[in-house]
């Protein structure tokens, strides 16, 4: 008798993985005032490190906690002690999009976080050089304990995911919040204090953010002016999305 087991595949690719360490003394600074380039988890092995993003949020990083910055993030890093080490691994998006939950910066707390980062320096103290295959191997399988974390939330929300998923993916569409309520079940009402009360945005507000992220990306290749790029993400008028594009980046579309 024979048994067959079809495999899910994520929704997003990744390559081009690099890992920087670097030690730095207190009040050392850098910047990422265009927007960080690429994805990449930032691990801080002693001292402490404040990533300043320009939105007004502060986070700080301690020993043994893990950092995760999305590509385009735009922020500048303090060093807050002296003899601090940071270890950095990043990758690039090859297809698709993030889940929802790595769309913004976010401290990764799933266990021994700093474990799965050290996986990809261990090999230096030997002078081996793995196959990149390896790498490869070693950051799907932080990527896939950190959905599995991510996933694992408490039954009140996890009534969200389908929409959450639909958003992630059909971002561009210009679905109603009735239609998302109906994909989790909810009623309109249920469904928007929920979602408000997990994500911190409405719906129609966190969908707007995933359009203005894409939009940057598109703005950043230089293959797109901010007409094309509102359009290809679901803005179907373009005052608007100048409005919403400065409130969120501080600047026009035209200065990408």
């Amino acid at each position: 008798m024979r048994f067959e087991n079809k495999l899910c595949e994520p929704n997003f690719r990744i390559g081009n993985i690099v890992t920087v360490k670097v030690t730095r003394d207190k009040g050392y600074r850098h910047s990422y005032k265009s927007g960080r380039t690429n994805s990449g988890f930032v691990y801080v092995l002693r001292g402490a490190l404040t990533e300043c993003f320009f939105d007004g949020t502060e986070i700080r990083i301690e020993p043994g906690e893990v950092l995760f910055v999305p590509k385009g993030a735009r922020y500048i890093g303090v060093y807050g002690e002296d003899n601090t080490e940071v270890k950095i691994v990043q990758f690039d998006l090859i297809s698709g999009e993030l889940p929802p939950y790595l769309c913004q910066p976010v401290k990764i707390e799933i266990g021994k976080a700093s474990d799965y980062i050290e996986r990809f320096f261990s090999d230096e103290s030997h002078g081996v050089i793995r196959h990149a295959f390896y790498y490869l191997s070693l950051a799907y399988d932080l990527l896939w304990k950190i959905d599995e974390h991510y996933s694992d939330v408490p039954v009140k929300y996890k009534r969200l995911r389908p929409a959450l998923l639909e958003l992630s993916e059909h971002f561009n569409i210009n679905e109603t919040v009735a239609h998302y309520a109906a994909l989790c079940e909810m009623s309109e009402v249920g469904f928007r204090r929920t979602f408000k009360e997990y994500m911190g945005l409405s719906p129609v507000d966190y969908r707007n953010d995933l359009r203005l992220e894409r939009a940057r990306a598109l703005l950043q290749s230089g293959e797109y002016n901010a007409t094309e790029a509102a359009e290809l993400s679901g803005f179907t008028n373009l005052s608007f999305f100048i409005r919403l594009y400065k409130k969120k980046f501080g600047h026009t579309p035209k200065k990408e």
